[in-house]
């Protein structure tokens, strides 16, 4: 597999669009989500999309720049980590994320919405965290060996 840094930016810049729009929900509480369903699933669409496309640039990352290929999403964290592209305070704040996009993706049916309440909030925070972390490293890497 090749790197292609465009695959990371492009999906970077999507995580935008996402946070754009759950940040118009920042202001929700656990009750506003228990009482209006369609407000309950744009949030965890949207912590799904996010999740997502986070573990698509890390499995990208991964595979194409250092040929791992991790088997859960929390260890594709961990090898981030491990290879300094991301932090290992960034690592300890995302590493519940792994879990979550597993329960929103296939538990619906028993979504603890407080713990949904309380990984957005943290989302709102770690995935711009998580966007910076990855650039700096797409801009050590450029100057280091050449863009890719």
């Amino acid at each position: 597999m090749v790197f292609k840094r465009e695959s990371v930016t492009e999906r970077l810049k999507e995580l935008d669009v996402v946070l754009a729009l759950l940040r118009r929900y920042a202001d929700k509480t656990p009750a506003d989500l228990q009482a209006d369903l369609a407000l309950r699933w744009i949030v965890e669409r949207g912590l799904l999309a996010g999740a997502t496309l986070i573990f698509d640039v890390a499995d990208h990352i991964l595979a194409a720049h250092f040929t791992l290929y991790p088997q859960t999403y929390r260890e594709s964290l961990e090898r981030l980590r491990d290879r300094g592209v991301i932090s290992p305070s960034l690592w300890e704040k995302m590493a519940t994320f792994a879990g979550l996009r597993n329960i929103l993706a296939h538990e619906y049916m028993t979504i603890d919405i407080p713990k949904v309440h309380r990984q957005f909030l943290r989302a709102l925070e770690t995935f711009p965290q998580f966007q910076r972390e990855v650039q700096e490293w797409l801009d050590r890497e450029g100057k280091g060996h050449g863009d890719k």
